[in-house]
């Protein structure tokens, strides 16, 4: 019952609260870059945040203190000439569990195919019906993508619309030519993410994207062992995932977020056997198998 009255309550809150979405705090490191005035990186900084936060990208917005948490890094790595700049973004989101002050991760993303054009004090506006340029592309794209991951966890799919706009953006951004939108088979950029995440072939994995959270990390405070257990339930079936497209970018994605929050869960619930799910966990995400191996020597 108090999972329905949460739903309900999110969903108010969703149709009549009119604010903005983010809580997006945008760092850009430039330590990298040799030049003579450092302020125009400042100048992007603070531009970039009050993108981020000050662009209503829904009608359909949370109070202030519900704002999604959200953070972007950018490192800039190259200057190419006056207005011309090369780097990579460090993406993260994180989604308030009910009834606790814990934030479980969604997403920690790091791109490495950035490069922008920016003159200091340009204005930086999102446009809904067209291309603007590829640093609007970019962070755009993430704001969306932030907001579909985000809805998907509270609603089955609901993320859908959010979604559907990060592959319009990446369509479109597709014809500047700049790196990170081009449709790479066996590689992840913009586009393969969003177009993989949209596949109805990953319904699955959406499904259990959602029953994650809201099966597991939403009863998390009221019965630990219970939804430990469940979580393990719900993981078994990422080998099936795995087996039938081993080049799915869905599980990295959701392991390089959810790794230390897993091992985390079952250390604190060591009653719960996970010997079949650490088999299954060394086999899809082989990256993280000294993180798997706390949980196997418990």
């Amino acid at each position: 019952m108090y999972k329905q009255l949460f739903l309900c309550f999110f969903l108010f809150v969703f149709t009549f609260v009119k604010a903005q979405e983010l809580n997006c705090n945008v760092t850009v490191n430039a330590e990298q870059i040799q030049v003579s005035n450092n302020q125009i990186f400042k100048t992007l900084e603070n531009s970039l945040t009050e993108f981020m936060n000050q662009t209503q990208w829904t009608n359909i917005a949370f109070k202030d203190h519900e704002k999604i948490k959200c953070g972007i890094t950018i490192l800039l790595t190259e200057q190419k000439s006056t207005n011309s700049f090369v780097g990579t973004l460090q993406v993260q989101a994180s989604r308030p569990v009910f009834n606790s002050t814990y934030y479980s991760p969604l997403l920690n993303y790091k791109d490495n195919s950035f490069s922008f054009q920016y003159t200091e004090f340009q204005p930086i506006v999102y446009n809904e019906n067209g291309y603007e340029s590829n640093l609007v592309s970019v962070m755009s794209y993430y704001a969306y993508l932030i907001l579909g991951m985000y809805v998907d966890t509270f609603s089955l799919e609901g993320g859908k619309p959010y979604l559907n706009t990060c592959i319009y953006i990446a369509n479109q951004a597709q014809q500047s030519g700049y790196l990170g939108w081009e449709n790479s088979k066996g590689k992840i950029t913009r586009f393969t993410l969003i177009d993989q995440m949209i596949s109805s072939a990953n319904e699955p994995f959406r499904k259990l994207f959602y029953q994650y959270h809201f099966e597991v990390m939403d009863v998390f405070e009221r019965n630990q062992k219970s939804a430990a257990s469940r979580m393990v339930q719900l993981l078994l079936p990422l080998e099936k995932m795995y087996d039938e497209n081993p080049n799915s970018f869905m599980i990295r994605i959701f392991m390089d977020a959810k790794a230390d929050e897993i091992v985390n869960i079952f250390k604190d619930n060591s009653s719960v056997d996970t010997s079949e799910l650490v088999s299954v966990l060394k086999r899809v995400s082989s990256n993280n198998s000294k993180k798997w191996r706390q949980i196997d020597s418990l």
